[in-house]
């Protein structure tokens, strides 16, 4: 009975928000007479004139209007084809003229739209890409209150077909590298180098970055492959590095092979672009909590949105049943183990070999990544709590003077040993001190309220693994 009770009330969940869903239109875009490739190739000289067309689609579930319109395509911040969807039109876009602009269709209904592709006459040879869009947008509004405004999300929806133009002539290839900073934010460093592609054909090329320090030695080689790089674009490469860079002055080795194509021989490219890394560079990076501008996006891409709250509104509905289903399934479940023994949860593997665990450990919170921390105020952590050992009197340590820029993980012998804090670890931790070691670990200073003992540690279960290894 219980199998036909959980599918109907499964069902029950269902219909509702099946009903709650709305009826919206969904268009779908092909090209006419290129069902393999998906989109469109023509070699023309200058002057040509060249027909095509697209297939518009309803797949949706009700009545919409679409507005159809060429853009110009660039080179992705990653690589690959973007198009230029927010600004008008000025080189193959501007040569793609369509024969309706707006077209509604009913569910279920498709209608084919005509082009035109008008290469002027002083076009110069190369691989130019261009695409036909086809766009929808709606808006979707907050519920009003007095308290707060009523807040409006407009979501653009795009599909978009390549119009690729050949026009005839020698291929030139050709790439210049410029400079090289420093990026990244929430931990993740990076290298950032300026490469443009000057020639005037597609191609995707791969190569090296190698970071040395101001005295020449070898830190870390970064591998990279591209994908498409359009021709007279350019990018600012970014490359996650392998280890952490802390402050100072440095340089790189970057070296790009570009694979020969259309008949134009493979080239490799190489530059020595220096660069230098400030504190205030690794503390955006691995201190604060947000970063101080946005991550750039792919242009053109569609604008991200909130669901309607008719919608979360019935999802959170769903989600508290299957919830309770799920809970009904573990209670079954939970029925044929009531005669094992109680796990028992134990702190830390040296503790364990000391004393057993408490049968109930507090519950402690989950420790954030240093990261995600505000810049530079200090933030006191706790820690599991370990068996309560017999009083011992603790003097507090003195404040430690700066680290030094470089630092190892910490050795402990039975000189540096100390007796448990009494009852735990409570951890306040100088992020805006923090330095970086050589194996590439950033480590911050951690002062522990109740004993005062003080160390270097990546985080705060580092700190107490530390702590307990001293014991």
């Amino acid at each position: 009975m219980r199998p036909l009770a959980a599918t109907l009330l499964l069902a029950l969940v269902l219909a509702p928000l099946a009903a709650a869903a709305p009826k919206t239109p969904v268009f779908g875009l092909r090209a006419v007479g290129n069902p393999k490739l998906g989109y469109f190739v023509y070699s023309l000289p200058p002057g040509a004139v060249q027909q095509g067309g697209v297939i518009i689609s309803n797949s949706g579930t009700a009545t919409g209007t679409v507005k159809l319109f060429a853009a110009d395509a660039t080179t992705g911040r990653t690589t690959g084809t973007v198009y230029l969807t927010d600004r008008k039109a000025q080189r193959v876009g501007a040569w793609i003229s369509l024969a309706s602009t707006s077209l509604t269709l009913k569910p279920g209904q498709h209608q084919t739209v005509h082009f035109t592709v008008r290469v002027p006459a002083n076009a110069k040879p190369g691989q130019w890409v261009g695409g036909v869009v086809a766009e929808t947008s709606r808006q979707v509004s907050g519920p009003k209150s007095k308290q707060k405004a009523s807040v409006q999300i407009k979501i653009r929806d795009l599909t978009i077909v390549a119009v690729q133009v050949n026009v005839p002539g020698p291929p030139v290839i050709s790439f210049k590298i410029g400079g090289i900073k420093t990026g990244g934010q929430r931990g993740f460093q990076e290298v950032v180098t300026h490469i443009a592609n000057a020639g005037n054909v597609l191609v995707k090329p791969t190569g090296t970055v190698t970071v040395l320090n101001k005295q020449g030695k070898v830190l870390q080689v970064l591998t990279f492959k591209m994908d498409t790089f359009l021709p007279e674009t350019a990018v600012d490469y970014p490359l996650l590095l392998k280890k952490a860079l802390p402050p100072g002055d440095y340089s790189a080795t970057v070296k790009l092979s570009v694979p020969g194509v259309s008949g134009a021989a493979g080239k490799t490219i190489t530059a020595h672009p220096s660069f230098s890394i400030s504190k205030q560079d690794v503390q955006q990076v691995f201190t604060s909590a947000a970063p101080q501008t946005p991550p750039p996006g792919a242009l053109g891409a569609s604008t991200a949105s909130k669901k309607p709250r008719p919608l979360i509104g019935a999802a959170a509905g769903g989600v508290v049943v299957l919830l309770l289903l799920l809970w009904l399934l573990l209670r079954r479940r939970n029925r044929k183990t009531l005669k094992r023994p109680p796990t028992v949860v134990q702190r830390s593997a040296s503790a364990a070999a000391e004393t057993p665990a408490p049968a109930e450990p507090p519950v402690v919170p989950a420790e954030p990544p240093p990261a995600a921390r505000p810049f530079p105020a200090p933030i006191a952590e706790r820690t599991a709590p370990p068996p309560a050992p017999a009083p011992v009197a603790l003097a507090a340590a003195p404040a430690p003077q700066a680290p030094a820029p470089q630092i190892t993980a910490p050795q402990t012998s039975a000189a540096t040993r100390s007796p448990p804090c009494d009852p735990y670890h409570f951890w306040d931790v100088a992020y805006e001190r923090g330095a970086l070691g050589e194996d590439g670990v950033w480590r911050f200073p951690h002062r522990c309220h109740n004993c005062g003992l003080e160390l270097l540690a990546s985080d705060v279960a580092d700190a107490t693994a530390q702590a307990d290894a001293r014991v």
